[in-house]
Order: C-alpha cells, then sequence, then structure tokens
C-alpha cells in the first residue's frame, strides 16, 4: 500500500513541478493576452496549452481519488493545487476570449 501511495504521490507531483518552471514560449504569450493584441498563432498556441492544462488536472484528479484519507493534509494539498490550477484554466480563458480573437460559443 505504501508503494501505490508513494506512486500516486510521484504521478500528482511530476507535471506540478514541470508546470513551475518557467517557460520562455508561454512569457510572451501571456504579455501579449494582457495586452489585447495577440495573433491568431499566438491565441492557437494559447487554446492548445488550455487543452492540455486541462487534460493534466483531471488526470490529478483521477490520481486523488486513489490517494487513502489516512494521508488527510496530502490529500487536502493536492486538492488545494487541483483547485489553484483550476482557477488559473478559468482567468486564461477569460484573458482570451477577451482578446477578441476566440469566436463566442
Amino acid at each position: 500500500m505504501r508503494i501505490f501511495a508513494a506512486v500516486a504521490l510521484l504521478t500528482l507531483a511530476l507535471p506540478l513541478t514541470r508546470a513551475q518552471q518557467p517557460s520562455k514560449s508561454q512569457e510572451p504569450t501571456a504579455a501579449k493576452v494582457q495586452h489585447g493584441s495577440i495573433s491568431p498563432e499566438d491565441a492557437q498556441a494559447l487554446r492548445m496549452d488550455l487543452q492540455r492544462m486541462k487534460a493534466l488536472v483531471q488526470q490529478m484528479q483521477t490520481n486523488l481519488a486513489f490517494v487513502t484519507n489516512t494521508q488527510g493534509p496530502l490529500k487536502h494539498q493536492f486538492e488545494l493545487e487541483i483547485e489553484m490550477w483550476q482557477t488559473e484554466i478559468a482567468s486564461m480563458e477569460r484573458r482570451l476570449g477577451q482578446s477578441g480573437d476566440e469566436p463566442r460559443k
């Protein structure tokens, strides 16, 4: 059971560590979205990044279901991090929608 918990922890932690590393390719896109001038290529790249982020958050939620309740604080920390990423994704979607490049659904 400890091995399973360790594997689940690593599965959750690896995407988080990669997401925390700054990426030069994402910084200009975020700056352009904030200023409201974004090229169609950048808008498409941002949409693809958002889809990938959503998939990773969904994977985190799935993995969290396998963390036992005996690890209360650890499980709660993962829940908070998932919620934080969902908030960031929603914020990015709003900024992308306000740029005027995304067709309204």
